[in-house]
């Protein structure tokens, strides 16, 4: 059986807010509502678009530092380490060009190296190539921490300045010891952040250029100290150290290729006689005088020694017989126009010797029979003419 269901009549009113047809009336007020609503969330998108553009830029900025960092901590070169430190600024800060000044210990400004936005790294032509009085020497003497302008300035660093420009100094144990210039920056003046990423430059920068800068002193005085280890301190020419390390390695040259060469001892004769008569200072000036006519007198690749006292030692290099004794010859001849006499003893190598010991004792052998025979003379050495008693 079905239910009859009685017919109900309802009526909707739309009011104001709706159309004869159902659809939303939105009236003045409510479309400035909207409108200025749409307009808050555009600038919002920008303002976040526009911090993730920067994080974007400081991102890249840190990790062309870390590469440039990483980089300069591999290696003690200086110059390698500023051309890193300039290709690295022009590369994160997007500056058309980078100059690197030098300051020394009294101040003075030398322009050095300067990168393009090409990331070419060049020795600057022109040393002097800035403006005296500028703020380069304020930033050098340590008056200004950092310093920033325009083209405009009257007191730019460089006559050609272009657009935007900032100064900062490289530091190291409180001493100036550089300067680094950027100009002509993508953006119309130097922003907040490329100042603080240029200052993290010139900070690390600063550190690896002086770890390089004592690496290099302390490479000199250990060179400095080998070399007063192996130099005669009267004469300045090599010691008996000197000579033994340096002989080992002609032994090892003269063996390997077949390479005869004679072994000198000369002495200066009568030496005592010249300390009693003259005292100690006339004979050491006789040594210094003949260490000279011996470096002057010997050929390139030739080794002069003193080996102690009044000996002298000449390495004649690829030298036969013949050739040692025209040699030697000129040796005695350039000592007696220094009004010098000397005796002097050979050997040869390989046939009196194949290691220094048998040669210097079969030089020294020679000698004695030179000393023997009035002095002022030279022998080679030789096994059938064994030295007097």
């Amino acid at each position: 059986m079905l239910k009859k269901t009685a017919k109900v009549d309802v009526t909707v009113n739309v009011g104001s807010n709706l159309s004869a047809t159902g659809v939303p009336v939105i009236d003045d007020a409510e479309k400035a509502g909207l409108r200025h609503e749409i307009e808050r969330l555009r600038l919002r998108i920008a303002m976040l678009e526009a911090e993730r553009d920067e994080y974007a830029q400081q991102n890249a900025e840190l990790f062309v530092l870390q590469q440039v960092f990483s980089t300069i901590n591999s290696t003690l070169d200086i110059n390698d380490i500023l051309s890193m430190v300039l290709r690295g600024v022009v590369e994160a800060l997007k500056f058309s060009r980078v100059v690197l000044f030098d300051v020394n210990e009294a101040g003075g400004i030398e322009r050095r190296l300067e990168g393009d936005a090409a990331g070419t790294v060049l020795h600057s032509p022109d040393p002097l190539a800035y403006l005296p009085g500028s703020t380069l020497q304020d930033i050098a003497t340590g008056a200004v921490q950092i310093a920033f302008g325009s083209e405009d300035d009257a007191d730019k660093p460089l006559a050609d300045t272009k657009g935007s420009y900032c100064i900062a100094p490289l530091v190291a144990r409180d001493v100036v010891r550089g300067i680094l210039y950027v100009d002509d920056p993508a953006t119309p003046e130097v922003t907040e952040n490329q100042l603080r990423v240029l200052l993290d430059f010139a900070a690390q920068a600063a550190i690896a250029v002086e770890n390089a800068r004592l690496y290099e002193e302390t490479r000199r005085l250990l060179e400095e100290t080998q070399r007063l280890a192996h130099t005669d301190s009267l004469t300045g020419i090599p010691n008996r150290r000197a000579l033994a390390d340096m002989l080992e390695r002609e032994l090892h040259t003269s063996d390997r290729y077949d390479s005869p060469f004679a072994f000198v001892i000369l002495d200066l004769d009568d030496l005592k006689k010249i300390n009693d008569n003259g005292g100690h200072s006339l004979g050491d000036l006789a040594l210094k005088r003949f260490a000279g006519v011996l470096k002057k007198s010997a050929r390139k690749g030739d080794i002069v020694a003193r080996y102690g006292g009044d000996e002298f030692v000449v390495v004649m290099t690829k030298t036969d017989r013949e050739t040692a004794e025209r040699s030697v010859e000129r040796v005695a001849g350039a000592l007696r126009r220094s009004g010098l006499q000397c005796s002097i003893g050979v050997a040869m190598f390989p046939t009196d010797g194949i290691d220094g010991q048998t040669l210097f004792f079969a030089a020294d052998d020679a000698l004695y029979r030179a000393k023997q025979g009035g002095k002022n003379a030279y022998r080679f050495f030789s096994r059938e003419a064994p030295a007097a008693p």
